[in-house]
């Protein structure tokens, strides 16, 4: 069955290490209490190096802060060595 949503950067960064023997992706999520309010990001690490999403949210958000974090991952890691073309 084809679905039609692509596939997330969380999933792609997970596929790349996958495919190339890498430990999984570590997800770290941080929160900053403002006021009445906290806001929360993530960040991912890969191969030792940590990738943090740019954008602080709303608590309801935060799977967009990981996404955020992973696109930066992925595009940093796996777009760069070229894998895989036409990604």
């Amino acid at each position: 069955m084809a679905t039609s949503r692509s596939e997330t950067y969380v999933q792609k960064l997970q596929s790349y290490c996958a495919s190339n023997r890498l430990e999984p992706p570590q997800f770290q999520d941080f929160s900053d209490p403002r006021g009445i309010r906290t806001a929360w990001s993530s960040s991912v690490f890969v191969q030792g190096r940590e990738f943090r999403a740019h954008l602080w949210r709303d608590y309801r958000y935060l799977e967009q802060s990981r996404e955020e974090a992973a696109e930066i991952a992925y595009k940093a890691i796996a777009v760069t060595s070229g894998y895989p073309p036409g990604r």
